[in-house]
């Protein structure tokens, strides 16, 4: 998809770490893609600099939380951007949710990428009203397929997302708003101002290298806390990376979900796997339990082509 006009301005991006510490290599590697993919994205912040003053003591966080929480938040508020693309995940975004002043944002944001920590900013954002794209990672664009990152570049060039197709779970059909991502995020946020507003949406669930059982503990959690019963349908990405049987996936699957009624649909390629598709959170979607589609029913309008 060549970027072929000098008349259409080209999307303006930064980039942030809101969990872990940079890993440069992977980063590097990274942005070479998008240099060599994507002509038509601007790169307009310094990505290494910028993230490692005020280192803090714990080794597994990119940053002291007020100054995460204030450097997000001057992201956000900066109209001339038009993507704020984090660089990794990993963990310490939950850390600094209730510093940001989500009431200031405004609907002209930047839109946020990425997937598994960033989970917790999709959910924040979503109660807010505002849409965001759960995608690869700056870290996990080398691995990324290339039939997964075409999907991407159409939806930062155009605003449009791709339908996918998934493992029939549960039969029927439902719409409503995509909430959701991490598995882990998610059930982290029960009780929380920043968990997802259930009520009538789907629910997109992935997670990696959790034992079977800590699914089961965690799909079961979710089931007593009555969440899950609001609930419209189920869309449920890659369990990826624990030497799980899938048969065995499937079984804790149906028996945890199936009880629920709802359309479920699985294995959809989206998670912590090369075909991770993007997504788009706070997005209408139509699930489709008879044909095991997820089908989007709006794309991004700020990032829509005139």
């Amino acid at each position: 998809m060549p970027y072929s006009s000098i008349h259409i301005r080209p999307r303006r991006v930064a980039f942030f770490a809101p969990s872990s510490p940079l890993e440069s290599e992977k980063l590097d590697a990274g942005l070479k893609i998008i240099e060599k993919k994507t002509p038509w994205l601007k790169i307009i912040n310094d990505t290494f600099t910028d993230q490692t003053e005020g280192m803090p003591s714990l080794p597994y966080l990119a940053g002291k939380d007020q100054l995460q929480a204030d450097k997000f938040t001057n992201l956000l508020l900066n109209t001339s951007i038009d993507i704020v693309w984090c660089l990794r995940g990993g963990y310490g975004s939950l850390r600094w949710l209730n510093m940001v002043p989500w009431d200031r944002i405004g609907h002209e944001a930047p839109v946020l990428i990425g997937f598994s920590d960033v989970s917790f900013l999709h959910s924040a954002l979503s109660q807010q009203g505002h849409l965001s794209i759960h995608g690869p990672l700056i870290s996990t664009l080398p691995i990324t397929t290339e039939s997964a990152k075409k999907a991407l570049w159409t939806c930062l060039d155009q605003g449009k997302f791709p339908s996918l197709s998934g493992t029939i779970l549960s039969p029927g059909k439902a719409k409503g708003p995509l909430i959701g991502g991490n598995l882990t995020c998610i059930t982290h946020l029960i009780g929380t101002a920043y968990e997802p507003k259930w009520d009538g949406a789907i629910l997109l669930i992935e997670d990696h290298n959790e034992a079977l059982y800590r699914l089961d503990r965690m799909l079961t959690q979710l089931l007593l806390t009555g969440k899950l019963s609001r609930l419209a349908g189920i869309a449920v990405g890659r369990l990826h990376g624990s030497e799980k049987p899938e048969k065995l996936l499937q079984t804790l699957l149906q028996d945890r979900l199936n009880s629920l009624g709802v359309p479920i649909i699985t294995d959809l390629p989206v998670g912590h796997i090369p075909d991770n598709y993007p997504l788009l959170i706070g997005g209408y979607y139509e699930l489709d339990g008879d044909k095991g589609l997820l089908k989007p029913m709006t794309g991004l309008p700020g990032l829509q082509r005139p």
